[in-house]
């Protein structure tokens, strides 16, 4: 009898890192793959026939059995009969634990040293979330929360800081945030833009305010546009954490939670706040909350000095209200979720929902 063996994503994530040679089988249906993947892996699209019990549905398949192979289906199930079929023909195969709503979960780091003040940039790699910590001196700073508390708790001790703020750049529609409970966890000071309307407190900070990690100041900048409290946060002359206003390609959207007037004027505000941005010095690195593709395993520092975006981003370049009128012809699809997503990250209450099935998916927040 053949054992189906399992694999976690911790795991198959520390394979990827170590570059160890795995072939990662998708077998989800095509609408389910066009969502989300993970990086170089391979899609055979024969869910529907394991699921009609077709057990010679992998027949066809060609690769190389010396390698592993581990299956990947939406929450771990058909993988396994995937995985167990494979197993019976000579294969060294794996189902992975939990699908890609597990996946949704694996996380890596990149990391960039300046003067006085290490980011560590927090990437949950199948959304292409981003977040930051910030450490100088012993303190620390996290900005956009997307995963529990312990990732940025561990990280910060191997480091030696401690997380004395806690902070998102907007109210999120594409993740329940982590920031305030990072916040409680540590003992943090939960600060946003004051105008942020949400129903818990927090520590209101005005437009231009500064909040001093060690030998460091990050000044908060108001840049509304994406939602009317969309902030970034600036360390002068380095880096700014622009959240989902500004992308390394691409622009937030104004029209989430917006009527069609709403949404136009949201894309007059977010014009205004963009040439805030641009026209801080061009060295500038952008850190955004998001990118637009699931993160490869290992993948570089995702960053662009500002100098650059306004080469590649043909949407910072041109007059207002043919930006308006640009902006409002390339609306993507909504996110998932986003309206049951963002009244948690408004109530701060998350209780009573099952938050892997809210978040699986693409984050849709940019327009590019």
């Amino acid at each position: 009898m053949v054992t189906t063996k399992t694999i976690d994503t911790a795991t198959l994530k520390d394979w990827m890192a170590k570059d160890k040679d795995v072939t990662v089988l998708d077998i989800r249906p095509n609408k389910e793959r066009d969502e989300w993947l993970i990086p170089k892996s391979i899609h055979f699209n024969v869910y529907d026939k394991l699921k009609s019990g077709d057990y010679h549905a992998l027949d066809s398949l060609n690769i190389d059995k010396d390698i592993p192979v581990v299956t990947v289906c939406a929450g771990g199930r058909m993988s396994l009969i995937a995985a167990e079929i494979l197993s019976a023909k000579g294969y060294n195969a794996y189902s992975l634990q939990g699908g890609m709503k597990a996946w949704n979960y694996a996380w890596d780091t990149s990391e960039l040293i300046l003067e006085d003040v290490k980011i560590i940039q927090v990437r949950r790699v199948a959304k292409g979330c981003l977040s930051y910590l910030i450490g100088s001196g012993n303190q620390a700073m996290v900005i956009d929360a997307s995963l529990d508390p312990s990732v940025y708790t561990g990280l910060a001790k191997e480091q030696g800081w401690t997380i004395d703020y806690a902070a998102d750049t907007h109210i999120h529609a594409d993740y329940v945030s982590r920031t305030r409970e990072l916040a409680k966890v540590n003992g943090a000071k939960h600060v946003m833009i004051e105008s942020a309307a949400v129903g818990f407190q927090f520590i209101p900070l005005k437009d231009g305010e500064n909040i001093r990690i060690g030998n460091v100041e990050l000044k908060i900048l108001h840049t509304p546009g994406h939602t009317w409290e969309s902030s970034c946060f600036l360390i002068e002359n380095k880096v700014v954490f622009t959240g989902d206003t500004l992308f390394t390609d691409g622009i937030g959207r104004p029209d989430l939670k917006a009527d069609e007037k709403e949404t136009k004027n949201k894309a007059a505000s977010l014009y205004d706040s963009l040439r805030m941005l641009l026209s801080l010095n061009e060295a500038n690195l952008v850190m955004p909350a998001h990118v637009s593709e699931p993160i490869e395993i290992g993948q570089a520092l995702i960053s662009t000095p500002i100098k650059e975006l306004k080469k590649s981003i043909n949407t910072l370049i041109i007059e207002k209200s043919k930006f308006i009128s640009t902006i409002l012809a390339k609306l993507p699809e909504s996110p998932p979720n986003y309206l049951t997503i963002a009244e948690i990250n408004e109530s701060g209450n998350s209780k009573d929902f099952i938050i892997a099935d809210l978040e699986a998916g693409a984050n849709r927040c940019a327009i590019n």
